[in-house]
């Protein structure tokens, strides 16, 4: 080795790694819910029950800025997006049955997904049927609820029918598991109850993806 090469040798040793940890996906440090609610809205006003954030780290715990956050239902398909999500910097693929959004310097994204179930007897999905993904890398994936349970006409008598229904089958569907403890009981019926009783859900999607 010439003598002269040894301290580029040296230099390229402390920045490579650098390089590559701005390389590495989303990982172990980021901050991802367990379970997520599909809510309605009052007029144009998304009910806040809903919101939910997630932050985007790399290896080294260092925010992941400008990374797209995909909420993704393709694995859930008795639940629906609202076409308009009521915000501006969200991006609805309705084919592929995603909401997406970019993070922020500190690298989080605030999430409030509108959107509804298909009614009494259609329950289908169970626990953890839905995805988040950041940069295309898969975080999480969360059980997903909706207050709105058959997609019309806000929060309402026939939403109760239908919760009941999915409560009488015994079986754990997630879009009715609103307490996310993993079965459907008597907490989430009086979680639905106060979601009726604030009148920020009374109404539904003015349109739902397929």
């Amino acid at each position: 080795m010439r003598p002269w090469a040894l301290p580029f040798i040296l230099l390229a040793g402390l920045v490579t790694p650098s390089l590559a940890l701005a390389s590495l996906p989303p990982c172990c440090y980021s901050t991802v819910p367990s379970c997520v609610s599909l809510v309605g809205a009052y007029g144009a006003v998304p009910a806040a029950d809903g919101e939910f954030t997630v932050v985007i780290r790399d290896f080294a715990n260092n925010p992941v800025a400008g990374a797209v956050v995909v909420f993704d239902l393709s694995n859930a398909p008795d639940m629906s997006f609202c076409s308009d999500q009521l915000d501006p910097a969200a991006t609805v693929n309705c084919a592929g049955r995603t909401v997406s959004k970019v993070t922020a310097v500190d690298g989080s994204v605030r999430f409030t997904l509108l959107g509804g179930s298909n009614g009494a007897g259609n329950a289908i999905s169970l626990l953890s049927a839905g995805r988040i993904f950041a940069n295309g890398y898969l975080m999480a994936t969360p059980t997903v609820s909706a207050f709105d349970l058959d997609g019309a006409n806000g929060v309402g008598a026939s939403d109760l029918s239908a919760w009941l229904s999915d409560f009488g089958t015994g079986q754990s569907y997630g879009r009715s598991d609103y307490d996310c403890n993993g079965t459907v009981g008597a907490g989430d019926l009086s979680l639905w109850l106060t979601a009726f009783g604030s009148g920020t859900m009374a109404t539904s999607c003015g349109a739902s993806c397929p």
